[in-house]
């Protein structure tokens, strides 16, 4: 039967938690680590100590570039004198000038390497994993930099989805959501849909579209890389007509529901709205108290005559 009362539909998938921020550490000079200052599940902020390298070298080499500044420092200063008298020519004063120039780039890279060997904690966070003991020689890389140890923010943390294509019509920023995780299966979790990403992926000839969700007040309970059985609440509605799910036929793209009318059964065209997994909501084509027939048998003399009237055959 027909019949009004309130109807929400969803979307389920499952997603992969994740920190919105993680880092991973790395060093921007060769050297030998010297001290590590935290171990695995501290807590840190930006800016802290994390590992100190060997400096003995670049002490060395700070020294040298100083001094070498200073005595291109001196030169130039002496060349710019002698050049107002014309002791000196204009070639000359420009060569000290270089060397001048020269000797300052290399005492302020000498500078910045020396601060390189103090690594410190580029986001507020925890350290995910054990890092990378004392002792060991590390090194920069740009396609692929050696870990030294990676920061989390706990308190910031996503869900990456996987939504089929037949349900990713029905979802959009801004939708509620909710979810569990194996670990607290009693714990329902909520969030919100912050981005439904254009670009398809197809896994088993499936094409699914990833769907990012904030989580709200993780709570430290949610790790990285915990499983999440997501619910997207995609529409509700209160007082609606509605029928079960299973009454709504297809014929040339048309939907409609088979009713019983002056003892013969009719095809009903229907435009439909919001479904779940029980009962679907009708906008046009049918009243409250309709006697909907559910399992009208194909080969019927009722079901024959009613199908030529509704769709011409």
């Amino acid at each position: 039967m027909a019949e009004r009362g309130d109807i929400a539909s969803s979307v389920s998938a499952t997603g992969t938690i994740k920190p919105v921020n993680m880092v991973d550490v790395s060093s921007k000079i060769t050297g030998l680590i010297k001290e590590v200052q935290v171990s695995e599940n501290d807590q840190v902020v930006a800016g802290q100590v994390l590992i100190v390298l060997d400096d003995n070298r670049l002490q060395t080499v700070v020294a040298q570039a100083e001094a070498r500044l200073a005595n291109a420092a001196a030169n130039y200063e002496r060349q710019q004198r002698l050049y107002q008298f014309g002791a000196v020519s204009a070639q000359q004063l420009d060569a000290a000038q270089l060397d001048y120039n020269v000797a300052t780039a290399a005492y302020a890279d000498a500078v910045s390497q020396l601060s390189d060997t103090v690594i410190k904690a580029p986001i507020d966070g925890k350290i995910i994993g054990k890092p990378i003991p004392a002792g060991q020689t590390v090194a920069p890389g740009i396609s692929n930099p050696m870990v030294l140890m990676t920061i989390a923010d706990m308190s910031k943390m996503q869900i990456e989805t996987q939504v089929d294509e037949s349900d990713i019509g029905r979802v959009a920023v801004g939708q509620q959501a909710t979810f569990t995780v194996d670990a607290y299966p009693e714990k329902t979790f909520s969030g919100t849909v912050s981005n439904v990403s254009q670009r398809a992926n197809i896994q088993q000839n499936v094409v699914y579209y990833t769907v990012t969700i904030d989580v709200h007040k993780p709570e430290n309970l949610l790790k990285p890389t915990m499983t999440a059985r997501v619910t997207i609440h995609v529409g509700e509605a209160q007082n609606v007509l509605t029928v079960p799910v299973n009454a709504i036929k297809q014929n040339k793209g048309q939907s409609y529901v088979q009713v019983k009318r002056n003892g013969e059964v009719q095809n009903i065209v229907v435009t439909t709205g919001l479904a779940n997994d029980e009962k679907i909501e009708i906008l046009t084509g049918l009243a409250e108290g309709d006697q909907i027939v559910l399992n009208q048998p194909k080969g019927s003399d009722a079901a024959k005559g009613s199908m030529r009237g509704l769709f011409g055959r």
